[in-house]
């Protein structure tokens, strides 16, 4: 299993990366093919039916914790309950994908007022199919995701992390040549439906074939039933906090402030999701083990550790992110959103600093999977999503997009960190100061010296931008390698990085 782990961790940050370069250099291409009239109707029409994702209830994540505590079972019951737990997500998932289809028509019936006064009836007709075409997909995603809940279950991560690169990689080609045989606005969403149909049946290969899963109906679980209720509402509430998080402040802004403005703040946004996106990328991994813990009723000890193992890792990366962008972001910015734009970079780190220790309780967060106790981790977000909310309004006022970003950031430092290591502490009885003393020890001692020698690598005058960031880059990661190794990781941490550097070069002596 440890070998699939690491594994599904170097595909997980391959596939994201992959991901966030695929979505910052086709966009242009797309543009182009398709003008900026039928762009702007595809993504108004993505953005419809992308909020029919929001009745997911969390069966994938439910099915990967269950999985994982049966298969760590020992009697004789285990194999039953599985089944039978199977049966009811399957059934679960299968009725979601309905209920989207049965709300997407209904919807279907109010798009002709909704966009009467703004779209001829040509775009209206397009309107329609595309919008068509987007429900079937959302209702397809939606039932894969208790199919990839169960291999994550299994721990089959290698498998699960190299479709994800194979998605990315398979889509990005469709679309090209969709779109240079004409199919424009159609061939997007066609190819969308294309890859969705292809993952599935793939998976359901994968489970039925491969994996040899079995689903049947024995009886109805009601505890098990009441349990998957509490969770999905969770799930639901956590859902709807991340669409606030990330795109309302740039809603309010637009409705505050000039839109030159609220573009600014819009590309820190950016920024920000795909930081979490790669700082959190691995978190799923471990959410079979932290299952495996809680059905084996380990002691607080061991659970605590467990979080402490992940919370490095999670730092290590987090780290290495947040330090890089220290160094290089303001030349970074310069290149990648042009000039004017260059309180981007410091909108960026009000954000990204309080997200690089939430991220680093993940592993608390798989244990709270693991007890099905999400419950009270949503109602703390809801709360400090509605405190972003007010405060960055009464803030915009006062400091233009600045209260925005300062808004969101305390609502994650007071939410995401001092609320959420309170409920750790009454859930588990972890002691939280040892946490992050466990977790910080040697790898922020590091950052630290990294990122400010880095950064005045970074001040040293050179006419050539992409020189002065390449070389500031390039020695905040030197020196960050060099003091972890020497000082900043454990023992077992340091063997592990050294045995990848082993490898690594054995290959290349054999070539």
């Amino acid at each position: 299993m440890k070998s699939e782990r690491k594994i599904g961790a170097g595909l997980s940050y391959v596939s994201t990366i992959l991901n966030s370069l695929v979505s910052i250099f086709i966009t242009p291409f797309i543009l182009v093919a398709l003008g900026d009239v039928e762009y702007g109707i595809y993504r108004s029409v993505s953005a419809l039916t992308g909020q029919l994702a929001l009745v997911s209830i969390g069966v994938g994540t439910m099915a990967t914790v269950m999985v994982a505590r049966y298969n760590a079972r020992e009697d004789g019951n285990a194999k039953k309950e599985r089944e039978n737990f199977l049966a009811m997500a399957i059934t679960a998932s299968v009725l979601i994908s309905l209920l989207v289809l049965v709300i997407g028509g209904i919807l279907f019936i109010g798009i002709d007022g909704l966009y009467a006064k703004t779209l001829s009836e040509a775009q209206l007709s397009l309107t329609k199919r595309l919008y068509v075409l987007l429900v079937l997909n959302v209702a397809l995603y939606l039932m894969r995701d208790v199919f990839t809940g169960i291999i994550n279950g299994y721990e089959k991560f290698a498998y699960s992390e190299l479709l994800k690169v194979f998605r990315i990689v398979f889509r990005v080609i469709l679309i090209l040549i969709l779109l240079n045989l004409g199919f424009k606005s159609i061939g997007l969403v066609v190819c969308d439906l294309i890859v969705s149909i292809m993952l599935i049946l793939l998976d359901l290969v994968f489970c039925f074939g491969k994996l040899k899963v079995k689903a049947r109906f024995y009886y109805f679980d009601k505890i098990l039933f009441k349990t998957m209720f509490t969770f999905s509402a969770a799930i639901l509430l956590q859902t709807i906090v991340n669409q606030v998080n990330q795109n309302l402040d740039s809603v309010i802004l637009g409705a505050m402030i000039v839109p030159e403005r609220v573009t600014v703040y819009s590309l820190a946004l950016t920024i920000y999701v795909a930081y979490n996106g790669v700082g959190s990328a691995i978190s799923s991994l471990f959410t079979p083990e932290a299952a495996r813990l809680v059905q084996k009723e380990e002691s607080q000890q061991v659970l605590q550790s467990f979080t402490v193992k992940v919370g490095r890792i999670q730092l290590l990366v987090n780290a290495l992110i947040l330090g890089g962008f220290i160094c290089i972001g303001r030349d970074f910015v310069s290149i990648w959103a042009g000039s004017g734009k260059e309180d981007v970079y410091l909108i960026s780190l009000i954000l990204l600093i309080p997200a690089c220790f939430a991220n680093t309780l993940c592993g608390s967060n798989s244990l709270l999977d693991g007890y099905m106790k999400r419950m009270g981790r949503s109602v703390i977000l809801v709360i400090m999503a509605v405190y972003n909310v007010v405060s960055s309004i009464i803030m915009i006022h006062f400091i233009d997009y600045w209260g925005a970003a300062l808004g969101t950031a305390t609502s994650v430092i007071v939410g995401q960190i001092c609320l959420m290591c309170r409920y750790y502490k009454k859930i588990f009885n972890f002691d939280i100061k040892g946490y992050f003393r466990d977790v910080l020890k040697g790898i922020f001692p590091a950052f630290l010296l990294a990122a400010t020698v880095g950064f005045a690598t970074s001040l040293i005058p050179c006419p050539v931008v992409l020189v002065r960031l390449l070389l500031g880059g390039t020695v905040f990661c030197l020196v960050y390698g060099i003091v972890l190794i020497r000082w900043g990781l454990c023992a077992e941490e340091k063997e592990i990085v050294l045995r990848g550097f082993r490898k690594v070069a054995g290959r290349r002596r054999k070539k």
